[in-house]
């Protein structure tokens, strides 16, 4: 009898009793396509370093570049594709666990957080940048002159001498309001808001303005206590009558304000200098100012100055007094000093009497605290023109008129915590970061939380008035209760007054800090507990309890450690803003499921007929596999899962051209669009057949030429275990995916255009980013292309899953078989073994060429095939012919 047999390729299921005749247990170097075994011919070698330089462990690409990054323990170095020769040191990384790029921005991954490498080309070659983008603490200050106007007389009803202290008459309370408002309002107008000068409480905060023009690394909001209470004030000089007053003189009075700020380290801006090509400017926002004057209410007495203490923080600049006995500071300075300092250095008196004017309620001043969120742009300072030296932010005379017009703040979200991802993926020029671990934000500065002090001059009458011109260290722990941990941050001390230091507004970017204590070092420590609310509006919370400072409670605290404040948000993917991977807008943070996200990948392929155009991105997570939408601005949101399929090795997950490929617990999936489908059920199984097994069969395997003895290229491990260590690279070129791992000698070579296995020799370490190529890092360092060859024929083998000849469960015999393909005379080699129970096979002959014949013996019921053959780029091996006798067929065995 005679049947043709066509090989069909690798495959390890069914079992070998019910496997279809033609189906390979081995196919080394052999892959079916187009109707035939084609050899896989071994790739071309594009490069080499040397062992002692190092391993390319990735390709970054830009349009006027190639460069090659290698490895050699913890050092990183680069050369270009046209100057292999030139090697070229980037750095010294710790901890790596992989490198990606976005634009000219090398982006390491460590057990630390992120490293960037900026290219700058010429003899900087690659800038290092630092793990992210350096705080840069500023303090801002105010410098104040006390003005006032010309006298002015008001008239009222008369008011007995005995009653002058006492709350108006409502007739009066509305006459004396007329007459005063109006001097007040143009007072404002005049001597701040048209002139630039601040009068009222308002907010400040900076932030970094990018390349791109986004805004990253808020700071927090400070309060600036331009005044306190009340603002303007009305003093009397004097109120005139014969026994009832019916008439005063008075002036409106009030400090107005310049901003001023200074970077607190200079350290801190050398760092931020080497950012120059991405931090533009340091751009400066204020709030509207808060208002403590009630312009819809009314005057409501005469009274003694002295009963009230408002004050404002600030440097005196027009100070009349002598600056030699009153020394100037940024201190807390009360109304009444400011004026007599001002308009009577010589005895420092201050009108005994003010007029009430109309105030806002305390909670009404601390609901506008609270709510305040929107802060507009003042002015942008170029990182060159920062500095340690106190500078005065110019405002144009008109500027605070329109300032609700201006540009306004966007908010921020943890910009300024550090983010330690352990697995990044690039997709439209976005970096997209997953399975992260997130440090909580302690690199803040006390100075950048409260308005500037320096030290404290009184008007001592028994003491000289530097008697407590000192400073103190002054330092700031928030709790945070966050991830079931009670967390603890501590940031940098600064210098500030040692008396009076206003300690009445903090602001910590987490909306989970729940309580401060600020800790002033003066010899020994004193320590203020405050309490802390969510802010209404913006990403953090913040402290405001009035105009008073918190009084002495609490102890000092001890800050948590590095790993005690590092949380982890496993099921999160953080997108950047386009081109630049240093920023991650909150719209670009996504929660998929519940479990941890293990990688990231896209497919060019629409979820549904509906969708076409939309370019999903697949979150492979523990859950299973979610697909992203993407929006029309670019960002994402977890739309669904479409599998419950996990994959158990991200480093396994592969781009296709409209599919990705990932392994499982179940084997090698596809996914594409919203459908899965397991492309490796043939070639999966735990219980791998081993040709070393069959007698003399290493002779066989000798023929390969792989001289090494760890080189053996066949499979020993079953194939899950595989896969939790495989990798895949996509030939795009020769529509092939080549699973390999690591260590191991053998790959497994899936064919799109056929949809069958086979099997590749494999010397492969590493692959690298560079479709449509197919490059990869060998064992000897060397980059290889799989898209290309060099060689002109390839050592392959193959050996036969157990034929059965149509005749299963059947004695027969074989005395003649021909391989069949396209090759040439004496190019294949073969063996024939027989079996009669699957388990133990015997040598039945073995030819030098693609003949067996001239033989005849013991019969089997099962045949295995196997070959050594050299081909070819052009050379195929179809099947084989064979000729057999059936025995004994009138019983069953």
């Amino acid at each position: 009898m005679n049947k043709e047999i066509k090989y069909n390729g690798y495959s390890a299921q069914p079992s070998d009793y019910e496997c279809q005749d033609g189906e390979l247990a081995v196919a080394i170097n052999l892959v079916p396509e187009d109707g035939a075994l084609k050899p896989v011919l071994p790739p071309k070698i594009e490069g080499q370093t040397s062992a002692t330089i190092g391993n390319c462990v990735y390709i970054h690409k830009n349009s006027g570049y190639t460069h090659y990054i290698v490895q050699n323990s913890n050092s990183f170095s680069w050369y270009d594709k046209e100057t292999p020769d030139t090697l070229t040191t980037i750095g010294t990384i710790s901890k790596y666990i992989k490198v990606t790029s976005v634009g000219n921005t090398l982006i390491f991954l460590t057990d630390d957080g992120m490293q960037y490498y900026l290219w700058k080309g010429g003899a900087t070659g690659y800038l290092y940048l630092g793990g992210k983008i350096p705080e840069c603490p500023i303090s801002f200050g105010l410098q104040g002159e006390m003005v006032r106007t010309d006298e002015f007389s008001i008239s009222f009803d008369s008011i007995n001498e005995g009653s002058i202290w006492n709350e108006f008459s409502d007739n009066n309370k509305t006459r004396i309001t007329d007459q005063v408002l109006a001097h007040i309002n143009k007072f404002i107008a005049d001597e701040s808001t048209n002139k630039g000068k601040f009068i009222f409480p308002f907010f400040v905060r900076y932030a970094y303005r990018l390349y791109d023009g986004s805004l990253t690394m808020h700071s927090s909001p400070v309060l600036m206590i331009a005044s306190s209470d009340l603002t303007p004030q009305v003093f009397w000089s004097h109120i005139t009558g014969k026994g009832k007053y019916t008439d005063a003189q008075l002036r409106v009075c009030a400090m107005v304000h310049t901003l001023d700020y200074a970077v607190i380290l200079q350290s801190r801006l050398d760092m931020l200098n080497n950012w120059k090509d991405i931090v533009r400017s340091v751009d400066v926002f204020i709030s509207k100012p808060i208002y403590t004057y009630d312009q819809n209410g009314k005057c409501t007495k005469f009274a003694k100055s002295e009963g009230y203490n408002s004050y404002c923080v600030c440097k005196h600049t027009n100070q009349a007094a002598s600056t030699a006995t009153y020394p100037l500071r940024y201190q807390r300075n009360t109304f009444n000093k400011l004026y007599a300092f001002t308009f009577n250095p010589t005895n420092l008196s201050y009108p005994m009497g003010r007029l009430m004017i109309p105030r806002r309620s305390v909670d009404a001043v601390k609901e506008d605290i609270r709510s305040t969120s929107q802060f507009y742009l003042l002015e942008s300072i170029k990182v060159e023109q920062l500095s340690t030296t106190r500078t005065k932010l110019t405002v144009e005379e008109d500027y605070l008129q329109s300032l609700v017009t201006r540009e306004v703040m966007t908010d921020d979200y943890d910009s300024h915590d550090t983010l330690i991802p352990r697995y990044c993926f690039t997709y439209n020029s976005r970096l997209n970061l997953s399975n992260i671990s997130k440090r909580l934000y302690a690199e803040y500065n006390s100075g950048a939380l409260m308005c500037h002090t320096d030290g404290y001059v009184a008007n001592w009458a028994d003491v000289p008035p530097t008697y407590l011109d000192n400073k103190a260290s002054v330092g700031v722990y928030f709790f945070i209760k966050q991830d079931g941990k009670d967390i603890i941050v501590q940031g940098e001390s600064c210098q500030m007054a040692s008396l009076d230091a206003p300690f009445i507004f903090l602001y910590y970017p987490n909306v989970n800090a729940y309580k401060a204590v600020i800790v002033s070092w003066y010899g020994f420590p004193s320590c203020y507990e405050v309490q802390l609310e969510q802010h209404g509006f913006l990403n953090g919370a913040f402290y405001f309890a009035g105009w008073d400072n918190p009084g002495m409670s609490g102890s000092m605290p001890s800050a948590s450690s590095n790993a005690d404040r590092t949380i982890d948000i496993p099921n999160k993917i953080y997108t950047s803003e386009v081109n630049n991977p240093f920023v991650f807008p909150v719209l670009g943070i996504n929660t998929v499921g519940t479990g941890e996200i293990k990688g990231i990948c896209s497919a060019a392929k629409a979820l549904s007929e509906g969708q076409f155009g939309q370019f999903p991105l697949y979150a492979f997570t523990s859950e299973g596999v979610w697909a992203l939408e993407v929006s029309a601005t670019g960002t994402y949101s977890a739309r669904q899962p479409i599998t419950r399929d996990v994959c158990i090795n991200a480093d396994g997950i592969t781009q296709l051209d409209s599919a990705v490929l990932f392994p499982t617990d179940r084997g090698i999936m596809l996914i594409s669009g919203s459908q899965t489908q397991c492309i490796s059920e043939a070639i999966n199984s735990e219980y791998p057949f081993n040709a070393l097994d069959l007698p003399g069969f290493s002779k066989l395997h000798d023929m390969l030429g792989h001289s090494p003895v760890n080189d053996k290229c066949l499979p020993t491990l079953p194939f899950t275990e595989f896969l939790k260590q495989c990798r895949m690279i996509y030939d795009y070129v020769h529509q092939r995916v080549i699973v390999y791992a690591p260590g191991i000698t053998y790959a497994y070579v899936f064919s799109l255009k056929s949809k069958l296995w086979g099997m590749t020799f494999s010397n492969i370490a590493s692959h690298l980013n560079s479709y449509p190529e197919a490059l990869a890092v060998d064992n000897n360092n060397n980059i290889v292309n799989f898209s290309e060859t060099e060689a002109k024929q390839v050592k392959s083998m193959f050996v036969t899953r157990p034929l059965k000849l149509d005749t299963i469960n059947i004695h027969k015999t074989i005395d003649n078989i021909i391989q069949r393909g396209f090759f040439r005379n004496g190019n294949v080699a073969t063996a024939l073994y027989g079996s009669r129970d699957l388990v133990n096979w015997h040598l039945v002959w073995s030819s030098k060429d693609h003949f067996l014949r001239g033989f005849r013996g013991t019969p089997y019921k099962y045949f295995r095939i196997a070959g050594v053959a050299t081909l070819g780029a052009d050379e195929s091996i179809f099947g084989a012919s064979v000729q057999f006798t059936p025995r004994l067929t009138n019983q069953p065995r």
